[in-house]
């Protein structure tokens, strides 16, 4: 059972949670891998141990010492970013961490805003979660890029993740975070270096509408730098990782550090 499906026992909405926040320069925060089979080799990484509040800009995978760079942007200045790239946690026992992505301020149908996950090199099997899609005073609609990605759909999920047919919503309702009805796992089977995750209001909202990212992971033993010059045994030897940011992660100012509420 993952942190997902265990916090899913608590019933408890991402929409009426607040984020703890932490005001001093971030020490080095280090999160746990899942553990997993050696054979599979893959690095999963849940952000439990990030500081809520903060913003990575870097992302770090070790041992490998593959880097991941998150970038954000918006459609327009009308939009605002609200927690977009910040860490938050939920009030769930045992609580689990995730990326925000949110649209604050006046929100009119098609606006959106972005995260990009750049790595220093190649992986194989890239995958996370996008949490809490779902509708009611608003309209949470997403898709990712690059194409060649496969979808685990919620039960309350619809689309293919395109910008044609976006992941979205079925039914009317504020679907707690931490159940998986309101939740899509992309995974691409191949080789990919960057991807992002496009967020877009489907109608006009005056509330901070968001959604989150977790539990990203890759296939560690199957970068490309190394498939070549290693056999699969000696793959499945490698050592499995975990997830650090940068010392230097932005803490954000305290008009950004509101609880996050959409109705």
């Amino acid at each position: 059972m993952n942190d997902v499906e265990r916090a899913s026992k608590q019933g408890i909405s991402r929409r009426t949670v607040a984020k703890a926040m932490a005001w001093s320069a971030p020490a080095i925060a280090v999160a746990a891998t899942v553990p997993v089979a050696a054979a599979s080799c893959v690095q999963t990484t849940s952000f439990d141990d990030l500081r809520p509040g903060t913003r990575p800009s870097t992302l770090t995978f070790l041992p490998s010492q593959v880097t991941a760079t998150v970038t954000r942007r918006r459609k327009n200045g009308q939009v605002g970013y609200g927690a977009s790239g910040e860490v938050a946690r939920t009030t769930t026992n045992p609580a689990w961490s995730y990326i925000e992505m949110q649209m604050s301020g006046r929100v009119d149908r098609n606006d959106w805003v972005e995260l990009t996950f750049h790595l220093s090199e190649p992986v194989e099997g890239l995958s996370f979660i996008i949490h809490d899609i779902d509708k009611s005073n608003w309209i949470d609609t997403a898709y990712v890029s690059p194409a060649g990605f496969t979808a685990s759909r919620g039960s309350n999920i619809t689309g293919a993740g395109t910008s044609s047919n976006p992941f979205q919503p079925i039914a009317w309702g504020d679907t707690p975070i931490n159940e998986g009805a309101g939740r899509v796992r992309v995974t691409w089977p191949g080789t990919v270096q960057t991807v992002t995750v496009r967020y877009v209001a489907g109608q006009n909202s005056s509330s901070n509408q968001h959604i989150g990212i977790g539990d990203l992971s890759y296939e560690a033993c199957l970068p490309r730098t190394k498939s070549s010059a290693a056999s699969p045994q000696a793959r499945s030897l490698m050592p499995s990782g975990r997830l650090a940011i940068d010392a230097n992660a932005a803490v954000p100012e305290p008009s950004q550090t509101e609880a996050q509420t959409d109705s």
